[in-house]
């Protein structure tokens, strides 16, 4: 499990260029939202999560080995994914993979 306060930090570095993000708690861990719609989280677990809308953004994050489905108390999520520890650790990875998740929500 990698240290969430790790993890915030990569996240923050990779949305950095990006407007009009802001941070609050949710579901018990720090999430990012753009115009109050969510799509990142810094799950609790030491994994990022990234929301995808689009099934062809989706699919192709999910053909990644280390994807994960997200599943919060046992619930699957339709959009969400929790995103490989190596993309997770690749500043150029991260900043893409969260771009297109912040693309959803424009």
């Amino acid at each position: 499990m990698a240290d969430v306060v790790e993890l915030k930090a990569a996240l923050v570095a990779a949305l950095s260029p990006l407007d009009g993000i802001t941070w609050k708690r949710m579901f018990g861990c720090d999430a990012v939202f753009y115009n109050d719609v969510i799509f990142a989280l810094v799950w609790k677990a030491g994994r990022l999560g990234l929301k995808y809308t689009e099934p062809e953004d989706f699919a192709e994050r999910m053909a990644h080995s280390g994807s994960d489905r997200w599943s919060p108390g046992g619930r699957t999520t339709k959009h969400w994914i929790l995103i490989p520890s190596s993309v997770a650790e690749s500043t150029s990875q991260l900043s893409g993979w969260a771009r297109i998740a912040h693309a959803t929500v424009l």
